[in-house]
């Protein structure tokens, strides 16, 4: 019979977490979808189909992803990172944040994979893009980025322990 384990606190999921595997996590306003954006046609943070056209490298027709290793959607990758970065995307927020995250190695489909930040800067330790490895259409990217939203667990009021 398999050992059924209980854990009574972050810090010890954590330390089999990292047994495991490393974690990728990232804070979404509660209601947001954990991949992908509401839509936006205009400023810097417009989107296509959900992507944001700042997190990815498009072609000029917008149909296309091109891969580029320091651009995708942000995770951390270490608790003291995603407490600076919960920080930030809860500052001024009227819902409830919550800390999406996912083993980095398990769920993340072909063609695409987590690449560490490689900016000198300090804040860039334990941030990693999930970058495209390949060219691929904007639509085969929706597809994938739900999959993994589809995978992910969700920590609720994550701020009471980070």
């Amino acid at each position: 019979m398999e050992e059924l384990k209980q854990f009574k606190c972050l810090t010890d999921l954590n330390e089999v977490i990292a047994k495991i595997s490393s974690f990728k996590a990232r804070p979404v306003e509660r209601g947001a979808h954990p991949t992908l954006y509401d839509e936006r046609s205009d400023g810097k943070y417009r989107t296509v189909m959900g992507v944001r056209v700042c997190d990815y490298k498009f072609s000029s027709d917008f149909q296309w992803v091109l891969p580029d290793e320091q651009m995708g959607l942000s995770f951390s990758s270490t608790w003291q990172n995603l407490k600076g970065v919960y920080k930030l995307v809860s500052r001024g927020k009227t819902k409830p944040v919550d800390v999406y995250w996912v083993l980095s190695g398990a769920d993340i489909p072909s063609g695409m994979a987590f690449i560490q930040d490689r900016k000198p800067s300090s804040s860039a330790k334990g941030h990693y893009f999930l970058t495209v490895t390949e060219k691929i259409k904007v639509s085969t990217l929706v597809e994938k980025l739900t999959l993994i939203a589809h995978h992910m667990t969700v920590i609720r009021l994550a701020g009471k322990i980070l």
